[in-house]
Order: C-alpha cells, then sequence, then structure tokens
C-alpha cells in the first residue's frame, strides 16, 4: 500500500466507513452516521494528537508558538539526559492526570497542561527511539533562549 500523508488517512476512513454502509444497503442516514462516527472515533483523536506533535516537530524549538507551549516544562529539565527527562515527564504526567481526575469530579477539570506533558512524553521518546539523546540539550537551550523569548513576545 502506497504513503498517504497521516491528514489524509482520517477521511478516507470515514469515506471507507460509509462506502461500507452503502454497500450493505443501509439507508443514506446510516451510512452518514457510520462516516461521522468513523470521523471522530479514537482512531481520529489518537491521528489528530500525532499531527499536532508532527507540527510541533516541524515548528522546531525557535517557534514562538512551541516556546509557549513547551518552555515552561522545558526549562525545568535542564541539565538531564534525555531518559531522565522522560521519567520526569512521565511523572508530571501520572501526577496531571491525578488532578485532573479530581477536578473533573469537582466540575472544574482543564486538560492542557494534561496534553502539553502528553505531546512532550511523545516528542521525548520519539527521540530515545532516534537516539538524539545529545539533541536534549541545545533544543532545551534554544527553548530557553531568553533574547529570542523577549523579542517574539
Amino acid at each position: 500500500m502506497p504513503y498517504r500523508p497521516r491528514q489524509n488517512r482520517d477521511l478516507d476512513r470515514a469515506r471507507r466507513a460509509a462506502a461500507a454502509a452503502r454497500a450493505q444497503g443501509q439507508p443514506a442516514t446510516q451510512a452518514a452516521l457510520a462516516q461521522i462516527g468513523a470521523a471522530f472515533d479514537a482512531a481520529a483523536v489518537v491521528n489528530s494528537f500525532k499531527l499536532r506533535v508532527e507540527r510541533a516537530l516541524r515548528l522546531g524549538p525557535q517557534h514562538p508558538a512551541i516556546r509557549a507551549r513547551f518552555f515552561a516544562r522545558a526549562a525545568l529539565l535542564a541539565g538531564r539526559n534525555l531518559d531522565a527527562a522522560i521519567m520526569q515527564v512521565e511523572r508530571w504526567r501520572r501526577d496531571e492526570q491525578r488532578a485532573f481526575a479530581i477536578a473533573s469530579a469537582l466540575g472544574c477539570g482543564n486538560r492542557l497542561s494534561l496534553e502539553v506533558l502528553t505531546e512532550m512524553r511523545l516528542i521525548l521518546r520519539l527521540m530515545r527511539r532516534k537516539r538524539m539523546h545529545a539533541a536534549l540539550p541545545a533544543i532545551v537551550a534554544a527553548l530557553g533562549d531568553e533574547p529570542n523569548r523577549l523579542a517574539a513576545e
């Protein structure tokens, strides 16, 4: 099967679900519901997450949006190696999940910090998989580059 860009995969999956429903002789409303269901199912959520991470990687640590999103947590990782950074982000993420569960039970949960940590976790694990251990200090330094960060504001 030829390579298809990630952003096209959700659309293709939704169209296949609608075509399968029509092939089974279901009415148009059922085919539309199947297409909508496939467009917003768990696979679409995971794919959307991966697209956000790919976009962050494409933009790089010098981009103002990336700095704003990751600066605070990345500054706390300064001086750590990649494995220690991954372990620290895992701890932060577990703690944030617990805090989010409690806040959601009280009706005031906010997922932003949990999403940032989940994206950071995936980026660090991807760096470990690609054996980019030496790149972490440079990326943390680029995120925390004070003159450029002030100029971006």
